[in-house]
């Protein structure tokens, strides 16, 4: 088992625990993780090493819940690609969700909105495995361009 919660170290100057990633469920193929606040340079070794840890122990199947993080940087997006293509070369998938319409757009710049499997809606509305709240939907963006 992973531990539940870890706290990159933050840079001099700015605030520490300003970014928290949080394993909320896991299994022997499956882990949910939520992150929380700001993901860029000086924190993205912590996302990988976390990512790492789940695939190396077997899951191949992971939800990264975003609904949290208020800043992405291009160093955490090449930390989630990598993530994303480990897992799918080992018949596993990486969906992101509960990504804001600002991190949508920012992978749409980096023209990832088409490679990563994202959803709107957020893991931690989700009451039962297979039911969301009313007024939520969920899909999830296909792997490869429609058409």
């Amino acid at each position: 088992m992973l531990p539940r919660t870890d706290t990159p170290c933050s840079d001099a100057g700015r605030s520490p625990g300003r970014a928290t990633l949080e394993t909320l469920r896991q299994n022997r193929t499956h882990a949910l993780v939520r992150a929380v606040g700001e993901w860029d340079l000086a924190n993205a070794a912590t996302l990988a090493d976390l990512l790492g840890a789940h695939e190396k122990a077997g899951r191949r199947f992971v939800r990264l819940d975003l609904s949290a993080v208020t800043f992405l940087d291009c160093t955490c997006i090449g930390v989630l690609v990598s993530a994303h293509r480990r897992l799918l070369a080992g018949r596993g998938t990486l969906v992101l969700t509960g990504v804001s319409p600002r991190i949508q757009r920012l992978l749409r710049l980096a023209r990832l909105d088409d490679v990563l499997l994202t959803t709107s809606a957020s893991d931690l509305e989700i009451i039962d495995e297979r039911l969301i709240l009313p007024g939520h939907t969920a899909v999830v963006r296909p792997l490869m361009p429609q058409g």
